[in-house]
């Protein structure tokens, strides 16, 4: 049954908090994706824990995984593949190179489930199985070689040891050997595709030792059952059929080593420096913090941090915004009132009519008598408003000599309200009035050949 954040509806969990008993999803806590452990909730800031699918299930509970994995549908032509070019070839040593092709696609899909594993993947993926199309681009085919050759040639000892001197002997050296092929194959995927890398080999033998020691009896575990059942099918079948049995439990092993050595990586590539700049979240953390706490109806919360960033000079319109719509979810007319004419300045910077006038049309609902104080502000706001709200720019700009005779920009205003009167509204009469205001109060030539050009063009 899938879980849902309560604060994200339809948004699968994958986090659960122990301090609330809720489960979140990725946009609830931290995300500090190269270290999971330090994630936090972002509702109540305590520690979170993977939940469901994306919990770290340990190694060896995932065992049945491991063994299934070449049964899937896509990969059985891998098995029938290495055991038909067994049969087919005679157990010559000369011909052993052409029974070894036939694990060419085991040694390809093997590579490319490692690296798909090893390169991440988010916590909400299920695990995809490579598909054939992977392997035509001949990308990883060096790595598949490299990994194949250490566990061909120990095989073929171990094979060798068996026929011509004892059973017993060759049995424990292929198992001495598989102990260490997938430390072999991790240090190719986490060092690179060198001969080189096999040198650290020990490094992940010890580093993660618990784990280890689970793929690595796993891969003894093959090694010993495909000897015995070829040991037993070689007395009661025929010789070809023998070998085919030997290529399939080959190829069925190769693959269950694979996805079994895919999840260390997964597991531990952090700590072997694989994918170090995973999946990070890129939004800032007081913002997703406070978007999940918006999302949780903690809007008291986000309210006191939104008052504090306002009161910076670093707060944006965002912030500003963001805060004034707080206060009005709130019903804090009050505080909203306060915080007008700061907002406004913000605004103006901004270049926002349309929610200064929002704003200034909400104050006037409260109160009817409510302008800007600043003379400044009127004028710059009834520019910004002459197209949006012409009859608010009225309101901004009559009787602004009256409340500020000294204001220099008074001429400008009142030629600006005049063209507002007689375009907007057909009040030539009236515009008139301000026009001679302007002509005998102002003494700025600019504006007196304005005055002009605003009567010749009514006169047309």
């Amino acid at each position: 049954m899938n879980r849902f954040c309560k604060y994200h509806p339809g948004t699968e969990a994958l986090w659960f908090c122990s301090h609330d008993g809720l489960f979140l999803c990725q946009q609830c806590v931290d995300g500090q994706a190269d270290n999971y452990n330090e994630a936090r909730c972002l509702v109540c800031n305590q520690s979170v824990e993977m939940a469901g699918e994306g919990a770290v299930v340990p190694v060896w509970q995932q065992l049945d995984r491991f063994v299934q994995y070449p049964l899937h549908l896509s990969l059985l032509p891998v098995l029938l593949i290495w055991a038909v070019i067994a049969a087919a070839i005679p157990p010559l040593p000369v011909m052993l190179v052409l029974t070894v092709i036939g694990g060419l696609p085991a040694f390809g899909f093997a590579q490319a489930v490692m690296a798909s594993r090893a390169q991440g993947r988010r916590h909400h993926q299920r695990t995809r199985i490579p598909a054939w199309k992977d392997l035509s681009s001949g990308h990883g085919w060096k790595g598949a070689l490299l990994q194949a050759a250490p566990v061909l040639l120990f095989l073929v000892a171990a094979v060798a040891l068996m026929i011509w001197v004892s059973s017993l002997a060759g049995l424990v050296l292929g198992a001495v050997a598989m102990l260490l092929v997938p430390a072999l194959w991790l240090s190719i995927q986490v060092r690179g595709a060198q001969p080189g890398a096999w040198a650290a080999a020990l490094t992940y033998m010890v580093s993660a030792p618990r784990d280890y020691l689970v793929v690595a009896a796993l891969a003894v575990l093959g090694w010993l059952l495909s000897a015995s059942v070829v040991m037993v099918v070689m007395d009661v079948l025929p010789a070809p059929l023998t070998q085919a049995v030997g290529g399939a439990l080959a190829a069925y092993w190769w693959l269950v080593l694979a996805a079994a050595c895919a999840v260390l990586l997964e597991q531990h590539g952090r700590l072997w420096g694989l994918n170090p700049g995973g999946t990070r979240v890129t939004q800032p953390l007081a913002e997703r913090r406070q978007r999940v706490l918006l999302c949780a109806g903690r809007f008291d919360k986000v309210l006191l941090s939104s008052a504090k960033i306002v009161k910076t000079k670093k707060a944006g319109l965002a912030d500003w915004k963001q805060y004034d719509r707080l206060l009005a979810i709130q019903g804090k007319d009050k505080e909203r009132a306060q915080q007008v004419e700061p907002y406004l300045d913000v605004l103006v910077a901004a270049g926002d009519w349309p929610t200064a006038l929002q704003v200034i049309t909400e104050q006037r609902q409260r109160d009817s008598n409510w302008l800007p104080a600043g003379a400044a502000i009127r004028l710059t706001l009834a520019q910004g408003l002459y197209e949006l709200a012409p009859k608010m720019v009225v309101n901004l700009l009559k009787d602004l000599h009256q409340r500020e005779p000294d204001f220099s920009g008074l001429g400008e205003a009142y030629l600006l309200l005049a063209r507002t009167l007689g375009e907007k509204f057909g009040l030539s009469g009236k515009a008139e009035q301000y026009l001679r205001f302007v002509e005998h109060k102002c003494q700025s030539a600019k504006l007196r050949m304005q005055v002009n050009e605003l009567r010749q063009a009514w006169a047309e």
